[in-house]
This record gives structure tokens, C-alpha cells and sequence, in this order.
């Protein structure tokens, strides 16, 4: 007899599992390994991967994920993420760019609502199977990266811009993935294989030499270990550090100019991008309220309209782009997404708090913010956590199986009648 025909599960069930798994290994092991040798791995499995998910899902259960939706948008970071989405909408209207800027804006906005509607319509408990595949591709690619940049030619190596070369772009997409892979591991406690793997993605960050990739990692790992005891508190520090930063981001290369002065400091070439800054904030001060429009810093650096050292930062692009509005919409959607963090089991807040760091840290930092690759690295990064919260519940019932399996029996008492009874139940005749 057939496997297929010993299986009782019902047909459209176990049709459902496939596809799912199949997304799933299609995002989290061929995406990160296939990355290394393709430029263009990303765009083309993250849309294959969701839409398998979302058909198997629907298999799974059709309708189940409407309620969970609604919820979503209604919750305070929904509604800071559809204000910003909206309003980059909006600024499209006074862009002056509007043709490239459309086009962005849409890639941006059909990849970021499938990778939304997929984390809503996964199956609220995670197969553990399901968790094991994005260490295991992570662990394959990280290798494979660490090898090559050790020994690789040029195709790997060479290039000018830090997320231009495919070992770089390798680099980031491990210091993106890494967190929900060992919350992952943390989840079933397998602490030894998330320090290997922990381990192997700090080799990778250290082969490459670039400051902001250790500066991500040191900050996520930092992070990880701190949340560990005191989630909670660790959100809200955090949620005050990156609100009023995020916020108040005009105020910086304004105080750069004294902090230079005071420490007698000459303004090299590093101080070059806060000073243009400073600059362009004097020459176009009203553009603080409604910003230059969506894609305005990408298309500005591309055509020659901004200066060729100017901040590529997510502070400025956020600023320039989209001014108040965008930004306070912004500042509420990270703060509220440290608040949610903090409030579920430490063994998943931990990861959670140390990928947002990490992923802030190289937006702050980096020149990644207004890159599409990067866009949709967040995007899986987003169905790879929402993957781990819905593996808490597997993870706090198999904690309660083991806790009964081990509980010593109830010292029995003998009753008048030689029956017996335990202590603390009820006595029956």
C-alpha cells in the first residue's frame, strides 16, 4: 500500500503542508544559499516562496486569517505603517522623479503587503520541522560565504559600494537572518547549535572588515544577551533610544559642527556627509514638513542632483524623502514594534529585539535604506519572525508535557474502606 494511501489526513491537509514547507525551504534555505552566486536570487524566490505559502495556507485553512488581519491593521503599528505608506503615496504628487518613483513605490509596496499577508495566514502552530530550515540554509550559506571570501576570485570579492559586491550583500543577508534562526534554536533549546551558528555569522562579519557590519552584529549580540533576563525593560530602553533618534534626526549634523569644535577636530572627509546635511537643511528648511517626496535621495544621488557624499542613512533618507509626517510615522511604527517585542516569552524577544537593532543599526549606519534588495531582505526577515511566534505555542505545550511527565505521583491514602485516594483530590466510593 502507498504511503499516500496509508496518510489520514485529508488530501487538501496534507497538499497544504507542502506547499507551505515547500515556501518555506524556498525562502529560508534556497534564498540565502542561491543569494551568493545570483544577484538577483531575492526577487525572484521571496514571490515564489510567499505565494506558495499563501496557496497552502488557504488549503489549510481558507478564511482563518481575516480576523488575525484586521487586528493587525487596527493595532497601533499597523496603523503607523499604513500612515507611512500612505503618505509615501501621497508624496509622489511633488517628487521630481515621479516616473522612477512610481515604479519603486510599487515594487516596494507589492513585496512588503505579500511578505504581510503571508506572516497573518501562516498556520498558527509551527511544524518543528518548519523551524529547522532557516538555520540549516543559514548555516550552508554562511559557510559557503566564509569560504568564499577566504579563497574566492574576484566575481565574489570585487566592487566599489558596500552592498554592491555579492560577498557584501551575502554578509548583510546573514546579519539580517541570523536572529530569527537562533530564536529558532532558542526556542527548542538547542543552545549549542545557536552558538555555532552564532559564531559562524560573526566569522562572516570579521572576514569582510566593514565596521558597520560588526557594529550590527556586536549591537544585535549585545541586545540578545540582554533581553534574555529582562525583555521588557530592554524593549523600553531600546524603544528610547532609536524614538527620539529617529525624531529629532535634523537636530544631529546641527550639534555636529560644536562637538567638532570643542574637540579640535578638523572637518575631514569623514565629516563630509553631516555637513552637507546641515547644508541642505538651511538651503530647504520648509521641505522638513512635507519632504522632497518618495525615492527623492535614491534618484537624487543617481542623477547627480544631491552631492556625491552626501548621507545615504535611513535618518536621511526618512528626513528627505518624506519630512515630519513620514518620519513621526515612522518613529511610531519602531517604537510600538519594540514594545510588542518586549512583551512576549524572553527565548523570542531576545531574537526579536536583536534583529530590529541589528537591522536599524545598518539602516542608521549603512547605505542599504533605499535599495529594493534591501526592501525585501526586511520582508523575509519578517515571515522568518513571524514563523518563530507562532512556534511559541508548540514550544509552551511540549514544556508542559515534559513538566507532567516528570512530576512524581501523589502519595496515595487509605480510606476507611481501603479504598485510596491522593492528596488534595477529591475522595471517591
Amino acid at each position: 500500500m502507498s504511503v499516500a494511501l496509508q496518510s489520514s489526513d485529508p488530501p487538501a491537509e496534507a497538499a497544504a503542508r507542502v506547499l507551505i514547507r515547500l515556501g518555506l525551504a524556498a525562502l529560508f534555505v534556497a534564498l540565502p544559499c542561491t543569494g551568493i552566486f545570483w544577484r538577483g536570487a531575492i526577487y525572484v524566490l521571496l514571490p515564489i516562496g510567499a505565494t506558495l505559502i499563501l496557496i497552502g495556507a488557504m488549503l489549510d485553512a481558507p478564511g482563518h486569517g481575516g480576523r488575525r488581519l484586521r487586528g493587525a491593521l487596527v493595532s497601533p503599528a499597523g496603523g503607523a505603517a499604513l500612515f507611512l505608506t500612505f503618505w509615501a503615496c501621497l508624496s509622489l504628487l511633488w517628487t521630481p522623479f515621479p516616473e522612477e518613483a512610481s515604479g519603486r513605490f510599487l515594487k516596494s509596496a507589492a513585496t512588503t503587503v505579500l511578505a504581510v499577508l503571508v506572516a497573518v495566514y501562516l498556520p498558527q502552530k509551527s511544524k518543528t520541522f518548519d523551524l529547522y530550515l532557516l538555520p540549516a540554509g543559514l548555516a550552508v550559506a554562511s559557510f559557503a560565504t566564509l569560504a568564499l571570501a577566504l579563497f574566492g576570485s574576484s566575481w565574489f570579492l570585487g566592487g566599489f559600494e558596500f552592498d554592491e559586491t555579492l560577498f557584501e550583500r551575502s554578509m548583510v543577508t546573514a546579519i539580517v537572518l541570523v536572529w530569527p534562526a537562533l530564536g529558532n534554536l532558542s526556542l527548542r533549546e538547542h543552545w549549542i547549535s545557536a552558538a555555532i551558528l552564532a559564531v559562524l555569522v560573526a566569522a562572516v562579519a570579521l572576514a569582510g572588515f566593514a565596521q558597520i557590519a560588526l557594529l550590527a552584529t556586536g549591537a544585535g549580540a549585545f541586545t540578545f544577551a540582554m533581553a534574555m533576563s529582562s525583555p521588557a525593560r530592554t524593549a523600553r530602553v531600546l524603544a528610547w533610544i532609536f524614538g527620539p533618534l529617529i525624531l529629532f534626526a535634523p537636530a544631529l549634523p546641527f550639534l555636529y559642527r560644536p562637538i567638532l569644535h570643542l574637540t579640535g577636530f578638523e572637518a575631514g572627509a569623514g565629516s563630509a556627509p553631516m555637513l552637507i546635511w546641515s547644508d541642505l537643511i538651511v538651503a530647504h528648511w520648509p521641505r522638513l514638513i512635507t519632504g522632497h517626496g518618495f525615492d527623492f535621495v535614491h534618484q537624487g544621488l543617481s542623477f547627480g542632483y544631491l552631492p556625491e557624499r552626501a548621507p545615504r542613512s535611513l535618518l536621511f533618507v526618512i528626513w528627505n524623502d518624506l519630512g515630519l509626517a513620514g518620519a513621526a510615522s515612522f518613529t511610531v511604527l519602531v517604537v510600538q514594534a519594540f514594545r510588542s517585542a518586549g512583551a512576549i516569552p524572553a527565548k523570542t524577544a531576545s531574537a526579536l529585539l536583536a534583529g530590529l537593532v541589528a537591522i536599524l543599526t545598518i539602516a542608521i549606519l549603512g547605505i542599504a535604506a533605499s535599495q529594493i534588495w534591501w526592501v525585501t531582505l526586511l520582508n523575509c526577515d519578517v515571515i522568518a519572525f513571524a514563523l518563530l511566534l507562532k512556534g511559541i505555542d508548540k514550544a509552551h505545550r511540549l514544556d508542559a508535557q515534559a513538566i507532567r511527565a516528570i512530576e512524581p505521583e501523589a502519595p496515595q491514602e487509605p480510606l476507611k474502606d481501603g479504598a485510596t485516594v491522593s492528596k488534595g483530590a477529591a475522595a471517591t466510593p
